[in-house]
């Protein structure tokens, strides 16, 4: 019978060698080429074999029928075994996740959810044990998944946490807590004002009819009463000195209070810049803020985490959710199929909210139909979370860091990014926060039904498009994980897209090649990622791996070519045009943490090859440049550069290339000694005499180019008016 590894190999293509390689490339291809065919199934073979010989050593028994589903189908084989330099926390995580939920729902119905619940939680986070004020942090690694015997979920979602104590109650003495909560309790009402979205008032002619009204709400303030809560206090220097009297009436002369007046209160965006008053108004708010968690009028923790079973039962559970045919078109459900390819359901798979607040959020979904990925962007007070949390505190039902405090307390870009992100994802659809230069976003998977095809969109930009995005999901593809720019996460999608075998079976040589040792992988990994990117060209987890191998300029600089004659071979040149700057960038990057040529030959040469392939990395021309005439040679460089940039057609074509530039400046500011960093931005400066003003379209602007460069040559920008 054929082994189950081999049959892998025998019913997909593999690894075709690519033909569009350059001449240079070429010449330096091992010979004779890699059989990483036989590799990839002596590595699973391998990889399967530890496995079942830790869990002989620790007393783990796997069943055999479990055993044969993995190995009865080729791919779920190669995702199990090959995916992850040790694979046994995959396998153990698959088979608590049916312990749990059943063989039916993992192994039959959802077993690509599985998959990912089981690889993803293969890459949790190491606790950390604290120790002693001056001992050093010890990790420690996380407990193995738990494979012993249980009876199967039953998914519960928590309710409110919260357990009121009475704060009056004669049978124990009464402690400060219990007399603040009963000041705010038994107070007159008191009036505030409150926004209210309202029709606008009607309005009359001169004949004293009235006009037709418009239908569009508004939102208008308005008087309303209610017993005054921890933030009404907060804001009223009046109900301060009735609080001060109340708790030294009731012998707690040590609690005492001043925020001043309206200093921060429910609907305050400035943020508090006096130390002394934010220092007073975040002691309030500490107090307040015990008494209600202690007396039970919040919880006393956010909810625990749930557990990978428990997450996967209730995805699962919606998923089946029997909609109306009219409720179903209306939500567009499904939002994101559940048995999409493992890769792209791993940020889904990332999440760990808490079942409750997902729930609240879910049953809004599911009943209206409501989906609010927004909230209330409150200003400058929401870079200080004290007084933002101030501002608003009150009895609630949540702890900080739910969707329902953010939607409460308001936020600017991180709180936007982070309802958006967690209300996709409760919603079915794999999303994650993203970083921009002073900005956070969102990125999500989408699936249209109509092609099949998986796209990583990102949504609430601001200062940049994809080039200038890094996802918060960690891009869990090459063993070390972290965040990685968006492209990485449009290469998973893409890379499924053009083949989910294939893009598996590059990981399985990622796998392979990591387990060689450094000679052989230096010099196999030109031959590893032409072959793998002939395979599927978004293999990039191949080209990390191969740069991160190199130590040689020479043989980088082919990796480069490798990569450019792969892709172009394979896909669109324009379409993937980010991908391919970037798999160049991290190439040139590892250049760059190389030591600088040792002559002015190889210098030049470098230099040569750099340029042809179009490398912006300003750290490796700046070395390249001072190789083969010192500081001569580094202010020629530069100046040609600055020339290039301005007679760009694409510099007054939009900004890209004007910010572009800018950054690349400011990065070779930072190879210029401190001391003379100042000399040389007046020096690049004179480069734009009468050319620092950019017209793109009818829109007049300075060139962010010349901004960057008065900063680091400490000068304020000239101004448009004085550049007419």
């Amino acid at each position: 019978m054929l082994h189950p590894c081999r049959a892998l190999l025998v019913l997909l293509p593999l690894f075709a060698i690519d033909s569009g390689a350059t001449r240079a490339t070429r010449l330096h291809e091992p010979s004779p080429p890699i059989d990483w065919r036989s590799r990839v199934e002596r590595h699973l073979d391998d990889a399967r074999d530890r496995v079942l010989a830790a869990c002989r050593e620790q007393g783990l028994e796997l069943p055999a029928d479990f055993l044969s589903w993995i190995d009865g189908d080729p791919l779920l084989r190669a995702s199990v075994y090959g995916c992850r330099n040790d694979p046994l926390r995959v396998v153990l995580g698959l088979r608590s996740l049916e312990i749990d939920l059943g063989t039916d729902l993992v192994r039959r119905d959802y077993p690509q959810l599985a998959l990912a619940f089981a690889i993803q939680g293969s890459y949790g986070p190491t606790p950390k044990r604290k120790r002693g004020k001056n001992e050093p942090t010890e990790n420690t690694a996380p407990p193995l998944p738990d494979i012993s015997p249980r009876p199967p979920l039953q998914l519960v979602v928590p309710g409110d946490p919260r357990l009121p104590v009475d704060t009056k109650d004669p049978n124990r003495e009464l402690d400060a807590e219990d007399h603040i909560i009963n000041f705010l309790e038994d107070h007159d009402p008191v009036e505030v004002e409150v926004k209210v979205r309202k029709l606008p008032p009607l309005e009359y002619d001169a004949d004293g009819k009235p006009k037709p009204r418009g239908k569009k709400e508004i939102t208008v303030l308005e008087k309303q009463q209610r017993k005054p809560l921890a933030a009404d206090v907060i804001a009223s220097a009046e109900l301060q000195r009735e609080f001060n009297a109340y708790m030294q009436a009731h012998g707690h002369e040590d609690v005492w209070i001043d925020c001043g007046d309206r200093a921060v209160h429910w609907y305050a965006s400035e943020a508090i810049k006096a130390p002394l008053q934010r220092n007073r108004i975040r002691q309030a708010y500490d107090l307040f803020h015990d008494a209600y968690r202690h007396k039970g009028r919040m919880p006393l923790e956010r909810d625990a985490a749930p557990t990978p079973a428990q997450s996967m039962a209730w995805l699962v559970r919606n998923d089946r959710h029997p909609f109306a045919d009219a409720d179903r078109t209306a939500r567009k459900w499904p939002r994101f199929p559940l048995d999409a390819p493992w890769p792209v359901l791993m940020m889904l798979a990332a999440d760990d909210q808490p079942l409750r607040e997902r729930e609240d959020i879910w049953i809004r979904f599911r009943d209206q139909g409501e989906m609010r990925t927004y909230g209330e962007y409150i200003g400058g007070i929401a870079q200080q979370f004290d007084m933002q949390s101030a501002r608003r505190l009150s009895p609630f039902a949540y702890s900080y860091g739910s969707i329902q405090m953010m939607w409460k307390d308001g936020g600017v870009c991180g709180t936007m990014g982070n309802i958006g992100a967690r209300t996709y994802r409760i919603c079915g659809m794999p999303s994650s926060t993203a970083g921009q230069p002073g900005h956070c976003a969102l990125v999500r998977m989408q699936f249209d039904p109509q092609t099949g095809r998986y796209t990583c969109r990102g949504g609430q930009y601001a200062t940049g498009g994809d080039e200038a995005t890094t996802v918060h999901a960690g891009w869990n593809y090459d063993d070390v994980g972290g965040r990685r720019p968006m492209v990485f996460h449009q290469s998973v999608a893409w890379g499924v897209d053009h083949g989910f075998r294939s893009y598996v079976e590059t990981l399985v040589m990622r796998r392979a090649f990591d387990a060689l040792d450094a000679g052989q992988r230096a010099r196999e990994a030109i031959g590893l990622v032409r072959q793998g990117l002939a395979h599927n060209p978004f293999a990039i987890a191949l080209v990390v791996a191969a740069a991160d191998s190199l130590d040689d300029p020479r043989a980088l600089v082919r990796l480069c070519d490798t990569f450019t004659a792969a892709l172009d071979a394979a896909a669109a040149a324009d379409e993937f045009a980010l991908y391919r700057t970037t798999g160049c960038d991290l190439i040139h990057a590892r250049i760059a943490a190389l030591p600088a040529p040792d002559s002015r030959g190889k210098a030049t040469t470098l230099l040569q090859d750099l340029e042809r392939q179009g490398c912006n990395n300003a750290k490796l021309l700046a070395a390249c440049w001072r190789a083969i005439d010192g500081d001569k040679g580094f202010e020629r460089g530069c100046r040609e550069s600055m020339q290039r940039y301005l007679a760009s057609p694409a510099r007054t074509r939009n900004n890209k290339e004007s910010k572009r530039f800018a950054q690349w400046l400011q990065s070779l500011a930072r190879c210029v000694p401190g001391k003379q960093r100042k000399a040389w931005a007046d020096s690049m400066l004179q480069q734009f005499a009468s050319k620092e003003a950019l017209v793109i379209g009818r829109k007049r602007m300075l060139d962010p180019a010349v901004a960057a460069l008065c900063k680091v040559a400490g000068r304020e920008p000239p101004s448009l008016d004085a550049l007419r």
